[in-house]
């Protein structure tokens, strides 16, 4: 069985490298090389293949490299072309993907899952009226690895939210998502599998220096990490469980990792469901993943791990040593 890593310079870094070019460190290759060694090390044949801007060129690499099924260590724009060629793949469907922020947790309310209030704004002149209670926080709609978000992200009244939309809407280039900012205790939950999900040791991300997690904190591993967190058991069970009620109801695949604030009341709030999160292990030659941490602390090695996303997907495709053939 023949595994092909897709990987691309720059792969998610596009959107902050509009704010800034500051602290923007491209660590695409090193990302993809880990991979491609923990999936060796589980028993796999696996090979890079860079992302081309000309398709043709990567559609004839993956046909001379005979690959079976692609691990995506690049970005989501390359899902729409995986499903395209009908290229077996790790990790979510292109309905899931493509669906950004809002309609996530407009799925997750419809539920009766809680999340926090929110709209959806593209124009800093045309914010709607609203009764959401400040402080908000405002995020681009769709985007990873806390791409365009500083401090200032914080709004604490209404006369500064306009600024905090155009910074999104104009210089990012998408609409803003506005929502309450919710007080707590950040987390976030890795998942793994799908029929029968698996949750792995509740993650907590605590900072010295901020309210929330910027993009400098979680590139430069500036976080201070908890892994397993301090919670009681009747607590967690409620965590895990709410974690995977959302994953069954976004129809996330092969593995995921669900962000949440615990309330001062104790309440599991979603903010959002990654469906491209960091799988890396800490190795200090990669940015380290969020889900690489939960991994260690149940005792996974690379392979174990990345091996265990990639049979959920084979089992997924029913899929048997057949190598892709694109026409």
């Amino acid at each position: 069985m023949k595994v092909g890593v897709f990987w691309r310079k720059f792969r998610n870094v596009e959107m902050q490298r509009k704010l800034s070019q500051n602290n923007i460190y491209d660590d695409a290759y090193d990302e993809a090389f880990q991979h491609m060694n923990a999936i060796k090390e589980a028993g796999f044949d696996a090979v890079l293949i860079e992302w081309k801007k000309d398709i043709k060129e990567t559609v004839k690499e993956l046909t001379h490299q005979k690959v079976d099924i692609v691990f995506n260590a690049s970005s989501l724009r390359e899902v729409a072309f995986l499903k395209a060629f009908g290229i077996p793949f790790v990790g979510s469907d292109l309905d899931l993907v493509s669906a950004d922020k809002s309609v996530r947790k407009e799925l997750v309310t419809y539920h009766n899952l809680p999340t926090p209030k929110f709209f959806v704004t593209k124009d800093s002149k045309m914010i709607p009226e609203h009764s959401l209670k400040y402080p908000l926080f405002v995020k681009p709609i769709d985007g990873r690895g806390s791409a365009g978000i500083s401090e200032e992200n914080v709004v604490n009244n209404p006369k500064d939210l306009p600024k905090v939309v155009d910074k999104i809407t104009k210089k990012i280039g998408q609409a803003a998502l506005v929502e309450e900012f919710i007080k707590g205790r950040e987390i976030t939950v890795g998942i793994i599998g799908n029929s029968n999900p698996r949750v792995l040791p509740i993650l907590e991300i605590e900072y010295n220096s901020s309210i929330t997690n910027t993009y400098e904190h979680k590139m430069l591993d500036n976080e201070i990490i908890h892994c397993p967190a301090n919670f009681p058991k009747e607590e967690q069970d409620k965590i895990e469980d709410i974690a995977k009620g959302i994953y069954k109801v976004l129809n996330a695949k092969d593995f995921g990792r669900i962000d949440m604030i615990i309330a001062q009341d104790g309440t599991p709030y979603f903010l959002e469901l990654n469906t491209f999160a960091g799988l890396t292990m800490p190795s200090g030659k990669a940015h380290n993943g969020y889900m690489g941490y939960m991994a260690e602390a149940e005792k996974m090695s690379a392979g174990d791990f990345i091996g265990s996303i990639i049979k959920y997907a084979l089992k997924r495709y029913d899929l048997k040593q057949s190598y892709i053939k694109i026409s």
